[in-house]
């Protein structure tokens, strides 16, 4: 009789089990995912309110004569704030590009190493950010 009450319970509390959510998109809100390597790299930040300063040491490896693409895309951007931005500067300390987030963005360029300098680091800095912000920059 022990048994029976026991699979009773056990069976009853089976519909309550909760599984975690699934993304679909491979991100986590308010955690930024960086892939960092020496032809690529890329800063993705699914943000909900997020505020946060971030720095980022970039092992992206050029040569004086490559070209590097950057693109920048900023998706379902809804923030009350004015002072979220993306700095990316040079490995000599110069600033590459500042991009002040204040709305849905697409934006890309390809630049010679010998025009704009070596990257370094790149640089993220969000108050109260709510959207979608993907940002990255490859040797050609």
């Amino acid at each position: 009789m022990r048994r029976f009450y026991i699979l009773i319970l056990s069976v009853s509390m089976l519909p309550h089990c909760v599984a975690p959510p699934e993304y679909s998109d491979g991100l986590l809100e308010n955690i930024p995912a960086i892939v960092d390597a020496s032809d690529y790299f890329s800063l993705s930040i699914l943000g909900d309110q997020y505020t946060a300063d971030h720095e980022w040491d970039v092992s992206l490896a050029p040569t004086e004569s490559d070209v590097l693409l950057q693109t920048l895309v900023v998706k379902e951007f809804n923030s009350s704030s004015d002072s979220t931005y993306l700095l990316i500067k040079g490995a000599d300390g110069d600033t590459i590009l500042t991009a002040l987030i204040m709305g849905d963005l697409n934006w890309s360029s390809e630049d010679s190493v010998s025009h704009i300098g070596f990257p370094g680091e790149i640089a993220f800095s969000g108050k109260n950010f709510t959207g979608r912000l993907e940002y990255q920059i490859l040797k050609k």
